[in-house]
């Protein structure tokens, strides 16, 4: 009991995927499908064996992660987060390979945010988040501390002792400067078409409604089975659509490396269209 108490004071991000959940398996057959389906394809088209295995974990990886992210995004709407594993598999076939470390920067941040989990997140979360967001900071941009930068003030940081308390918020704007003045500060103007503009566009203008919407939270934490909050869910869906937007609209990251958490955001807004339309079909 001792070193599992210990463990949980270390890690509390992870979320364990309970296969005697319908929905957890599903998406379990899904993402396995979708690994074999690609990296079959790969092989027929005359690929090598590791190219085939690449492309494999490629597709399954993407349509699991899309699928964790909505879990995350639109929580009370289980439906919503296989849309987006839908939608981050046509985005790989199409687009190809996402920026995997930006995912892994989203769903951490946003399991700070939400407190999905049911618990603050440990030293090593600490560790995985801050080390993620300094080697993005480097290989991608220099913005991407300060958008971690809100996910701190989630984290109930009293826990720690006074130097910590100061010094994690502080390395965010810090490290973002440095960072900025090593690369130069630069922007890049993307090249967009009409069709990426307005897709964008509707994506983040109806997520506000989602965000409206979730003044109230079904949902529940994983190891207390208490309530998520309300402020912590929209919090998190407004961030990382914010996130998305402003990386996407800097050149800090294209829509191609930013895919599974768009199909994400999308699934979201799908999920709550139908629930709306559904709502509005029982009292009609």
């Amino acid at each position: 009991m001792k070193a599992n108490s210990r463990w949980i004071r270390l890690s509390t991000i992870g979320r364990p995927i309970d296969v005697h959940d319908r929905t957890n398996r599903a998406i379990v057959l899904v993402a396995t499908g979708t690994l074999l389906a690609g990296a079959i394809l790969s092989l027929v088209q005359g690929d090598t064996w590791g190219n085939a295995v690449i492309q494999g974990l490629t597709w399954g990886g993407s349509t699991f992660l899309a699928w964790a992210l909505c879990r995350e995004t639109d929580p009370d709407r289980w439906y919503s987060a296989f849309f987006a594993a839908a939608g981050a598999l046509g985005g790989v076939i199409w687009l190809g390979s996402p920026g995997f470390l930006f995912l892994f920067w989203f769903l951490l941040a946003m399991r700070y945010i939400n407190r999905s989990t049911g618990a603050p997140p440990g030293a090593l979360d600490f560790v995985a988040l801050y080390g993620i967001k300094l080697w993005l900071g480097f290989s991608a941009h220099w913005t991407i501390p300060l958008l971690t930068f809100p996910t701190v003030f989630f984290a109930d940081i009293q826990r720690f002792p006074k130097a910590v308390r100061i010094g994690l918020p502080l390395a965010l704007p810090t490290a973002a400067v440095l960072l900025g003045f090593a690369r130069g500060w630069h922007f890049v103007t993307p090249q967009w078409g009409w069709l990426e503009i307005l897709g964008l566009t509707a994506i983040v203008l109806t997520v506000a409604q989602v965000i409206a919407s979730y003044r109230r939270v079904r949902s529940v934490d994983d190891r207390a089975g208490m309530p998520l909050k309300s402020h912590r869910v929209q919090w998190a869906l407004g961030w990382v659509a914010g996130a998305a937007l402003i990386l996407t609209l800097t050149g800090a990251a294209t829509i191609q490396e930013l895919g599974p958490v768009w199909a994400a955001l999308a699934g979201t807004v799908v999920g709550w269209l139908i629930e709306t339309l559904r709502a509005l079909l029982r009292h009609s």
